[in-house]
């Protein structure tokens, strides 16, 4: 492979990561911290990027260099780990919510753009009215991944606005893919209900957050009843599925579509994910998520007994905190 090739392989993958071109350039001039000219000029190959300059940029972005020459194993498929700090974050962690951000955005201008998402945990763009659910899956993740060393009791707990405001844009921006289809583990709400009797009974959790906590989820089931039976989402009229898989599953995972990329996700540590941007990997996630679906049973629109015997479980369930 000649260099013009590689170099036009990279700035291809610069671009698939960072499809606003004001938002690469800004990302390009902090990350190398030249000016924004002598980006330009690299972008269109007048000048040649140096090993130190394709090594921060593959590093921050995720762009795996054996996957541009084609050197890595068929066995093997490029991942980035993105290790978000959610208590206390610094400006490079909302960039990289904010780099998705972009990426969701081009969902917006497609009218083919499609999200399909296995879950095993409540849905983060559902959660932003219902804060003790939000906190609590916070607080789970500061407990067990994000300070090992100590402990914090749930009213310790509480998310950056700045964070809360970036994670309402992905709210807003997943509401504009043109089709969206999650497929739940059959005991999603049981898993929240088990965690908090557990923090509970380590005194972690109090008596009256337990009753916050279990108001917020009968809301919660409310609201998505409601969206099931309905169909679309009331902001844009696109229309959502949901299916119950008849299987668990010991992670959730996700794709989401559009004419221009191609982002397969594994969701990690409770609210950390591994994407990929490489096709072999979306191929083996588009195949598996397709075949899911077709053993799991839709309870939008049309499955009504479906919809009504599992959110009348869900209630009983949650019911027993």
């Amino acid at each position: 492979m000649s260099k013009n090739q590689i170099h036009e392989k990279f700035v291809k993958a610069i671009r698939e990561r960072i499809p606003h071109k004001a938002t690469l350039t800004n990302t390009l001039v902090d990350l190398l911290c030249i000016e924004r000219e002598a980006v330009y000029r690299r972008m269109r190959g007048e000048v040649a990027f140096t090993f130190e300059e394709i090594a921060t940029i593959s590093n921050k972005l995720g762009i795996s260099l054996d996957n541009l020459v084609g050197s890595y194993s068929v066995k093997s498929r490029p991942y980035q780990l993105c290790l978000v700090e959610y208590i206390d974050p610094i400006e490079d962690d909302y960039k990289m919510w904010e780099t998705y951000n972009e990426r969701l955005k081009e969902a917006r201008e497609d009218p083919a753009s499609s999200s399909v998402e296995c879950m095993n945990v409540l849905p983060t763009i559902f959660l932003l009215d219902y804060n003790f659910i939000s906190r609590f899956y916070l607080f789970k993740w500061y407990n067990q991944y994000g300070y090992s060393e100590k402990t914090a009791h749930f009213r310790q707990i509480e998310p950056a606005e700045k964070f809360r405001e970036v994670q309402r844009i992905t709210a807003i921006e997943s509401k504009h893919v043109k089709n969206t289809t999650y497929v739940w583990d059959p005991l999603i709400f049981q898993y929240i209900v088990n965690d908090i009797r557990y923090y509970s009974s380590v005194h972690l959790i109090d008596a009256e957050e337990v009753g916050l906590l279990k108001r917020d989820l009968l809301r919660f089931v409310d609201e998505i009843e409601d969206l099931a039976a309905r169909g679309t989402y009331k902001e844009t009229g696109n229309p959502i599925q949901f299916y119950i898989s008849n299987i668990n599953f010991d992670a959730s995972y996700s794709y989401l579509e559009t004419k221009n990329l191609h982002i397969s996700i594994i969701r990690a540590f409770i609210l950390n994910t591994v994407i990929s941007f490489d096709e072999k990997a979306y191929e083996i996630f588009h195949n598996w998520l397709q075949a899911l679906l077709k053993s799991s049973t839709m309870i939008s629109v049309s499955g009504e007994k479906q919809r009504i015997m599992f959110f009348e479980k869900q209630r009983a369930i949650i019911g027993s905190l």
